[in-house]
Order: C-alpha cells, then structure tokens, then sequence
C-alpha cells in the first residue's frame, strides 16, 4: 500500500520550520531550508497563520506532463519520481504544478516531495501526517466512523483552540 503526505493539521504549525530542516538534512545533508522538499511561509505576519506548500501527490501530475525530457515518472499512490540525471532545470514542472510545490536547488535541478515522511516525524504539533492510499492514488477509507474530536485538548484541535480560546476583547 503507497503512502503519501497529507497536512492534516493546518491550524497547529507555529512555524517552527523543523519538518523543513529534517527534510533538507536527509536529502541534502544540510539544514538550510531552501533544500526542503516542503515549504512553510507565514501569511504576512507574526499574527497571522502559517501556510504549508506540500505536493498533493497528483493522480494526473500536470508537472510530468510539462517535463519535456522525461525527467519526472508517476508515483505509486500519487505525485512523481525525479531523475535527476535527466532534469535540465528548464522550469516547466515549476509552472506547471497547481500548488507551487517545486522550485530548482543551487544545481538546478528540481526539488519535488518524495513522500518519504521524514519531515512528519520532526513536527512536534502533529500538522503533517503520512496517510495510507491505493496505489492508483486514491485515499483508502478505512474508518467510517464519526468525525474526529476537535474539542479544545483533543489531539486534532487547533492550536488557537489549545492556546488561546478568546482573546479579551476580540469579536466572534
């Protein structure tokens, strides 16, 4: 069974930046960032929520088929395989992905996720999970039971829930 990243989370990251440091000290043996296969950005302010830019492991990846040389191959469970022997840097796979989930490391080659999980184990509030999936891509359901518990201390809750509830004088 193929696996792939999912933000389950989204509302817990605080931006802390370790799932981008282990991925770039895997696959790079660097901790800087612009190695790291997934990004993390801010929306504009300490106040504001982080964002995730991870690859949606594509079932029909529109970044291979931009690749002219054939540099990205289909994933079992969704998303691409880079050669990097074949990549040119020519940018296409770049323009190509919907979520702006590619960009080209210092040799020029294309830095794209791998799925591989490691960075969801380096984040401490749990926002990156690997999820199970067919290997077409599609998400095995395997639990039709109710909704999970996003009640203030339950483990999917947000970190406003665990943390700040209502400010004084904030509106609802």
């Amino acid at each position: 069974m193929a696996k792939r990243l999912k933000v389950a989370n989204p509302a817990r990251c605080i931006g802390c930046y370790s799932c981008m440091m282990a991925c770039a000290r895997t696959w790079y043996d660097t901790i800087s960032l612009k190695n790291s296969r997934i990004d993390i950005q801010t929306r504009g302010g300490i106040e504001t929520p982080y964002s995730q830019i991870v690859c949606h492991a594509c079932i029909d990846p529109p970044c291979m088929r931009a690749c002219p040389l054939g540099a990205l191959t289909k994933r079992k469970g969704g998303g691409v395989n880079l050669n990097k022997e074949i990549c040119d840097g020519c940018g296409n796979c770049i323009e190509a992905c919907l979520v702006g989930a590619i960009h080209l490391d210092a040799e020029k080659k294309a830095v794209i996720c791998k799925h591989c999980g490691v960075c969801s184990k380096f984040c401490p509030h749990d926002v990156l999970e690997m999820i199970e999936v067919e290997d077409s891509g599609e998400v095995k359901l395997t639990d039709t039971g109710p909704a999970p518990d996003t009640s203030p201390g339950s483990p999917t809750a947000s970190h406003k829930d665990l943390y700040g509830g209502e400010e004084p004088g904030e509106e609802k």
